[in-house]
C-alpha cells in the first residue's frame, strides 16, 4: 500500500514555520512531508498577499505548486540559482535603463546642470519603479485562496537565504524551520 500523509497529523518536530524573523510579516506553515538521504520533501502553505524570501539551494530544487484555484503547475531551479522574494523581480529593464543613463552621463560630460539635474532625476524614478516592482512580486500569492508547495530537494540538502527582509545571510543544512 502506498504511503500516504496528511500533514497536519504528521509529528510536531516535522511541523515549523518560516517568517519568524521578519517583522510584519505572514508566517509561512511549513511540515516535512518526507526526509531521507535521497530527498526532503517539504509541504508549504501560502495565503494569498503572502510574500516569498529569495533563497537558493545547492543541488536545485523541484517545485509542485497548487495555487488559489487549484491549478498546478511545477517549477526547477538549477543548482545555486536564487529564487523567491526580491529574486522574483526581473531586473532587465532597470539594467537597460541604468546602461543608458550611464551611456549618456558620458556622453554629456560638460553639460548643463540642468541636463545633470535631469539624469539624476532618472536614476531616482527607475529606483523607485524596481521598488514598485519588488513590492508587487512580493505580494502576490497565490489568487483567491490558500495554495499548497510540494518541494523537493536533493542531497546535500543545503539552502542559502539571501533576503533584504532577513537580518544576515543564512544557510541551512536539511528542514528549514525558524
Amino acid at each position: 500500500m502506498p504511503l500516504k500523509i496528511n500533514p497536519f497529523d504528521l509529528p510536531e518536530d516535522q511541523k515549523g514555520w518560516r517568517g519568524l524573523e521578519i517583522t510584519g510579516k505572514p508566517r509561512r506553515r511549513v511540515f516535512t512531508v518526507l526526509e531521507n538521504e535521497y530527498v526532503l520533501v517539504t509541504a508549504l502553505l501560502q495565503l494569498p498577499g503572502e510574500p516569498g524570501v529569495r533563497h537558493s539551494h545547492e543541488t536545485g530544487e523541484l517545485s509542485f505548486h497548487w495555487a488559489g484555484g487549484m491549478s498546478p503547475f511545477i517549477t526547477w531551479n538549477r543548482p545555486g540559482e536564487f529564487h523567491g522574494g526580491a529574486a522574483e523581480v526581473k531586473a532587465k529593464t532597470s539594467e537597460e535603463v541604468a546602461e543608458g543613463i550611464h551611456l549618456l552621463q558620458s556622453q554629456l560630460q560638460n553639460g548643463s546642470t540642468e541636463i545633470s539635474s535631469l539624469i539624476g532625476i532618472a536614476n531616482s524614478l527607475q529606483q523607485q519603479i524596481d521598488e514598485l516592482r519588488s513590492q508587487l512580486q512580493n505580494i502576490h500569492g497565490p489568487k483567491g485562496g490558500p495554495g499548497m508547495i510540494i518541494d523537493l530537494l536533493f542531497p546535500p540538502f543545503k539552502t542559502t537565504i539571501n533576503d533584504p527582509s532577513y537580518p544576515e545571510i543564512r544557510t541551512f543544512s536539511g528542514q528549514w524551520y525558524d
